[in-house]
């Protein structure tokens, strides 16, 4: 008598192999939303450094409160250094101010980080920045473009309509901070 058929047919195998190969393109999604998701991390990470940055900044210089209100700060809009280097000597209020926010300017758009091409490696990605100042009462807003769509933040105008997060203002995350200095 023989014996009955001892093996695998070739639907098993190709059933086998469909299901391995959903599963691997699972993990290659995942991989992907989850260094997206880091990434987004990372960045709303760098706008709350530097909120907490200038909002330092402003409770060293108090006299100069009024004079780092901003909107929409970043993408160089502040242009070159300032004439007077307040790292290297004494400034007053306004002088520091102007520097203070040179440099947050620098920092929010990357350029103290450079690579090896010679080109801005850290900061925010399209970042725009807007203080106010409200009888000492201060909100620092820091938008950037994101990965995820969040629809359009109403946390705050800051950036918003600039063309710099896709239609609506659809990838455009922000992080707000208010303090009393």
């Amino acid at each position: 008598m023989r014996s009955a058929q001892g093996g695998y047919s070739l639907i098993e195998v190709a059933i086998g192999i469909l299901v391995l190969t959903v599963g691997i393109l699972g993990m290659a999604t995942m991989q992907i939303t989850a260094k997206r998701l880091n990434y987004d991390a990372l960045q709303r990470s760098i706008a709350t450094t530097l909120a907490h940055d200038i909002v330092e900044r402003m409770r060293i210089n108090e006299d100069g409160i009024d004079i780092y209100v901003v909107t929409n700060l970043g993408g160089g809009s502040l242009g070159d250094s300032p004439a007077k280097d307040c790292a290297a000597s004494s400034c007053n209020f306004a002088e520091l101010a102007a520097y203070d926010l040179w440099q947050w300017e620098q920092a929010l758009d990357g350029a103290t980080e450079i690579n090896s091409d010679g080109q801005p490696a850290g900061g925010l990605f399209n970042p725009r920045a807007c203080i106010s100042n409200d009888d000492r009462v201060v909100t620092i807003a820091i938008a950037w473009r994101g990965f995820q769509k969040t629809g359009n933040p109403d946390i705050s105008d800051c950036g918003e309509g600039e063309g710099l997060y896709e239609t609506d203002d659809e990838l455009r995350q922000v992080m707000v901070l208010t303090t009393f200095i």
